[in-house]
């Protein structure tokens, strides 16, 4: 990342435009949560890109007129970085098991509904839509953008990921209606993924292994949580 990060930094977003760009994404995807109870794939596969992706890779391609690779689009080093995220995601599933005995005392198995609807070859489908959509966003704009502006490592790092976890504010409070532990448990496992998944990225260059701890974490969730 940090070689990519150096050849792209004259086609890099301020951090004003990253802020801006988000603050509409943020916006838009609230009143989705606020105003419509759509079916779960419906979510995933077609309002979340629209709303999260589009955007972004409009900004990129015409504004910046840079590749998708500053994205972490890119297929370099692959099967490192599948190996990277494979491991961090089954220790990303461990700490879902752990939270799951936290919340409830001991282990239990209590999938969402959508597990029950839907089987788990289309969750898993829909657990890779959310991480590829809610990466792009998170740490493919916002944390690089954030890095390009020379806003540095940690600063990058914490704002994102904090902006990151805002983002699930709508389901969590609006659709869930979390409340109490639950509700704390998932703010402070998003914010470690997503703190972990910056800097995979930082170090890979690829979105491949943050997007594989994601799915990890989301069919953790999915199956315990």
């Amino acid at each position: 990342m940090k070689k990519t990060i150096q050849k792209t930094k004259a086609l890099a977003a301020t951090a004003d435009t990253t802020y801006h760009l988000w603050g509409w994404v943020a916006i838009a995807w609230a009143l989705y949560r606020y105003f419509f109870r759509l079916p779960e794939w419906a979510d995933e596969f077609i309002f979340k890109p629209l709303i999260f992706v589009v955007p972004v890779l409009w900004y990129v391609r015409v504004k910046e007129k840079a590749a998708l690779s500053s994205l972490g689009l890119t297929t370099k080093d692959l099967f490192t970085s599948i190996y990277i995220g494979l491991g961090f995601g089954f220790v990303f599933a461990l700490e879902g098991l752990a939270a799951n005995a936290i919340k409830y005392g001991k282990l239990t198995i209590m999938p969402i509904s959508a597990f029950t609807h839907y089987g788990m070859g289309t969750l898993l489908l829909l657990s890779l839509a959310t991480a590829v959509t809610e990466e792009i966003l998170s740490r493919g704009f916002v944390f690089t953008r954030f890095i390009q502006a020379k806003k540095g490592l940690p600063y990058a790092s914490l704002v994102s990921t904090l902006m990151f976890v805002l983002l699930h504010v709508p389901i969590l409070v609006l659709s869930l209606k979390l409340q109490g532990m639950a509700l704390l448990l998932f703010f402070i496992t998003d914010f470690v993924l997503g703190f972990a998944n910056s800097l995979l990225l930082y170090n890979t260059g690829s979105l491949v292994a943050p997007i594989l701890v994601h799915v990890f974490w989301n069919m953790t969730v999915a199956l315990y949580l």
